[in-house]
């Protein structure tokens, strides 16, 4: 028997991304002009996401690209 403790569900918190559900929000990177977007139930219930999306040439971006 496990004795994790369980987390607490907190729908009022997945109540307010899912209001803020595609939300655009400026700033995230300290280089461009980037932006995040908010994505609730992005995979799957409750689940939700931010991006963030910087611009083509950012070195900050370009740095994190996995090159094959």
């Amino acid at each position: 028997m496990s004795n994790r403790k369980k987390l607490r569900r907190t729908p009022a918190l997945s109540l307010l991304i899912r209001a803020q559900d595609g939300a655009r929000i400026s700033g995230g990177c300290d280089t461009c002009n980037a932006y995040q977007t908010i994505r609730a139930d992005a995979y799957g219930a409750n689940v939700h996401a931010i991006t963030v999306h910087h611009d083509d040439w950012c070195p900050t971006y370009n740095a994190m690209k996995v090159t094959a």
